[in-house]
C-alpha cells in the first residue's frame, strides 16, 4: 500500500517545461549565440542542475553564476507572467491530503523558489515538505534526494512512490528502492519508458488509482 507519494516538480505537477525551454533558448542566444540547439538537446537540458547544464558550455565557474542569474532572471518574470499547475493537480493533492498520504517535493530547484511556485499555483498548503538543490550534495540521478525525502517524511521504501517526468527521476527512484512512476505529458516518454518505471499515468489524477 501506498503511504507516500513524492513528486517532482516541474513538468510534474507544475507546468514548467515549455517556460523553461524558452528561457534557455534565450540564455544561449545572449551568451552563447553560436550554439543552435536541436529540440533534442534541448529537451535533454531538462532534469539537471542549471550548474551542471552551463557548466558544460562555460569557460569558468564564474561565467557559470553570471548564465545562472540571467536565465533565473528571464525564467522568473515568465514564470510571474502566467505559472500554472497541471490539470487536476489541486484536486489530486485533496484526495492524497484526505487519504492521509504523506505528499512531498523532491526537485532541483532551489527550496525557496519552489516553494514560491508552489504558492504561486496554491499547492503549498498541500505539501508535508520539501527537498531541493540546496538540501543533497548528490543531485538526481543518485538517489540521495529521494532518501533525504524518506527521512525527512519518516516514510518506508516500499510504501513509496515517486512521480516524474524525466528519465533521471525515474532512475532516482530505481536506486532508492522506492516505485517509480512515469508520467506520460512529459517531453522525455521514451527516456523513461527505457527505464522501466513500476507505473505509468497519463494525467495527475490516475495516482487515485494507486492508493
Amino acid at each position: 500500500m501506498i503511504k507516500t507519494v513524492l513528486l517532482d516538480l516541474d513538468g510534474t505537477l507544475i507546468d514548467t517545461t515549455g517556460i523553461i525551454i524558452d528561457a534557455f533558448i534565450k540564455t544561449f542566444e545572449k551568451f552563447f549565440p553560436q550554439v543552435v540547439l536541436s529540440d533534442e538537446e534541448l529537451s535533454n537540458l531538462l532534469g539537471q542542475t542549471l550548474f551542471k547544464t552551463f557548466g558544460f558550455y562555460a569557460d569558468s565557474k564564474e561565467q557559470v553564476d553570471d548564465i545562472v542569474k540571467y536565465y533565473r532572471e528571464v525564467s522568473n518574470q515568465m514564470i510571474e507572467n502566467g505559472l500554472e499547475a497541471f490539470p487536476k493537480a489541486k484536486e489530486t493533492l485533496a484526495f492524497l491530503k484526505k487519504k492521509g498520504i504523506k505528499v512531498g517535493i523532491v526537485t532541483s530547484k532551489m527550496r525557496t523558489v519552489a516553494t514560491y511556485h508552489l504558492e504561486l499555483t496554491g499547492l503549498i498548503s498541500y505539501i508535508d515538505g520539501i527537498i531541493g538543490y540546496e538540501d543533497v550534495v548528490r543531485h538526481k540521478p543518485d538517489q540521495e534526494p529521494i532518501i533525504k525525502a524518506l527521512d525527512l517524511l519518516h516514510a518506508k521504501k516500499r510504501q513509496t512512490v515517486y512521480v516524474g517526468d524525466h528519465e533521471n527521476d525515474i532512475k532516482a527512484a530505481k536506486s532508492a528502492g522506492i516505485y517509480a512512476c512515469a508520467v506520460t505529458y512529459s517531453r522525455r516518454l521514451k527516456e523513461m519508458l527505457f527505464e522501466q518505471p513500476d507505473y505509468v499515468i497519463d494525467e495527475l489524477e490516475n495516482l487515485k488509482d494507486l492508493i
